[in-house]
């Protein structure tokens, strides 16, 4: 596999090796714009996001190449699937993901470039966040240490009170992980509630066998009992720095699969930053070389668009691998201007033979959405429904021999005292961009601009020409501007209403610092 370059007289590798044109080094040197691609060549960068990665399809190039397979029609089967996986992953705004259903799981992964940072606008926009399963997030930048008394305490000053200052609402406590290299890195997991209800069924392990390699950070977690179903489900947060060697960190990755192969028949979703663009895969061995390590543990990559769009790029190095194809529903590209990179979704399924079985209640128990009616069930109501029951003698009832009029008269008296405990309320129809618990500043004129923001960012992701990114810098910068105008006036008008009272104060002063909804509690963190 050793040649010998004609130009510089160099013994390279055959991968290296570019037959008369000599080595890669001499083409670099010689042959201008060896790299260039398309849409470089012709100034046009609404090329970018044409590109797209499917080595699965037969006409690709790379399936052409040797002998026929053995069972090629097993094989074809299994390209087919994933290439049409492949082809169905777009690009998808947030507010048009749905919730998971009890039968699937949503992975979402995400370089959040600080979560110091960003855990503000995370907890502002937590209602399409609790769309997702699982959150993870690398390059966190997120560096702390464990005390004696076992709190956390983070080396960022953003951060002064510790766990509490990065919970989230309806999350299990994240599971973090130190960056290991010296600049970036860090990995954090958040389990959504509706998951699993015990955080003992959370179980942490680490495959890898040199945890002190700074060529990768990897983070796995077991998912025992997923949403009632006898599964489990290992979800791997994966993170490697670009100022690491690509070929260092697939030897660690091999020995990390290694690890794991125990686990090959449980479902293995393993996603996160890898800073290998995949759309060259063809003319970079080190990246063929790392879908080669993934394909020979049983992993594919199931997301085939940019990842990280800007004005004059589009890379695809947040990747996602998985090990069932069966139990993978579908993959997309989350477009959402957190930080430079998008983020990606994965639903899987964990029970293919479930249904959801939706339990009908009477027209007279239950409001109709055609009435714009809810009915507000708390600890009260139900103390008050129960009362009502109690005190009921059912004696009218034994008045009747008929049945069915038995039936009647019980459901009458049921009816109405469910109707007194719990009263229709009319419901308020809500405005087109308006957010779940929005804030109070937040006005409807801002929160149109800020939809409107989003809609324009997505469509500069999906077209990236100057005009469309442009037009998206304006809006944001716009929408900040008027956020933070909006929300000083704000609490300047309140404080000066309520000077005279420090518990209302104090209620601004923690909601303001994200202390409102957020429990002191005690964070777990992968063991030495």
């Amino acid at each position: 596999n050793i040649r010998t370059c004609n130009h510089c007289d160099n013994t390279v590798h055959a991968k290296c090796f570019k037959n008369e044109l000599g080595c890669i080094a001499c083409c670099e040197a010689m042959i201008p714009g060896y790299h260039v691609n398309l849409y470089e060549l012709y100034d046009d960068f609404a090329r970018l996001n044409n590109e797209t990665f499917n080595p699965y399809v037969r006409e690709h190039y790379t399936n052409m190449i040797g002998d026929a397979i053995s069972n090629e029609e097993h094989h074809n089967s299994m390209w087919n699937e994933v290439s049409e996986l492949l082809i169905n992953c777009k690009y998808k705004q947030q507010k048009h993901v749905k919730c998971s259903t009890p039968a699937q799981l949503n992975i979402f992964s995400h370089n959040v470039r600080s979560l110091a940072k960003n855990i503000s606008k995370l907890r502002d926009d937590i209602d399409l966040y609790n769309k997702y399963d699982v959150l993870a997030f690398n390059e966190t930048n997120l560096r702390f240490e464990k005390l004696p008394n076992g709190s956390i305490k983070f080396k960022s000053e953003k951060l002064p009170n510790g766990m509490s200052d990065i919970l989230l609402e309806n999350f299990h406590e994240p599971i973090l992980q130190n960056p290991i290299s010296c600049k970036g890195g860090g990995l954090a997991i958040y389990i959504n509630k509706r998951v699993v209800e015990l955080e003992s069924q959370i179980e942490i392990f680490d495959p890898n066998p040199d945890p002190d390699n700074v060529n990768g950070e990897f983070q796995f977690v077991k998912l025992h009992n997923c949403k009632g179903f006898n599964k489990t489900k290992v979800i791997a947060n994966i993170y490697r720095s670009p100022s690491r060697k690509a070929d260092a960190f697939n030897l660690l990755l091999d020995s990390v699969l290694y690890k794991i192969n125990r686990h090959s028949k449980k479902h293995i979703v393993m996603a996160g930053d890898f800073n290998m663009d995949l759309l060259k895969h063809d003319s970079t061995s080190d990246f063929q070389d790392l879908t080669n390590i993934m394909s020979n543990h049983g992993f594919v990559q199931i997301i085939s668009r940019p990842t990280r769009v800007t004005d004059t790029s589009a890379t695809l190095i947040d990747h996602v691998y998985t090990n069932n194809l069966d139990y993978t529903l579908s993959s997309s590209i989350i477009t959402l201007d957190l930080s430079d990179h998008l983020g990606t979704l994965t639903a899987i399924c964990l029970d293919k033979n479930s249904s959801t079985t939706k339990i009908t209640l009477p027209h007279s128990l239950a409001g109709t959405a055609e009435n714009c009616s809810t009915r507000i069930f708390n600890d009260a109501n139900d103390e008050k429904f129960k009362s009502l029951i109690n005190e009921e003698h059912w004696e009218s009832i034994n008045e009747n021999t008929d049945a069915n009029a038995q039936f009647n008269d019980f459901l009458t008296i049921y009816t109405g005292h469910y109707n007194n405990a719990y009263p229709l309320k009319a419901k308020r129809s809500r405005r087109k961009n308006e957010r779940h618990n929005s804030k109070p500043w937040i006005l409807p004129w801002l929160e149109d601009a800020i939809a409107r923001k989003d809609d324009l960012f997505h469509f500069s992701v999906k077209f990236p020409t100057s005009e469309n990114v442009e037009a998206h810098k304006k809006m944001k910068k716009f929408c900040e501007k008027h956020v933070n105008i909006a929300k000083e006036q704000y609490t300047k008008k309140y404080f000066k209403q309520y000077g005279d009272n420090s518990k209302k104060q104090w209620q601004m002063i923690n909601n303001l610092l994200g202390r409102k909804i957020y429990r002191n509690e005690q964070l777990r963190v992968k063991s030495a």
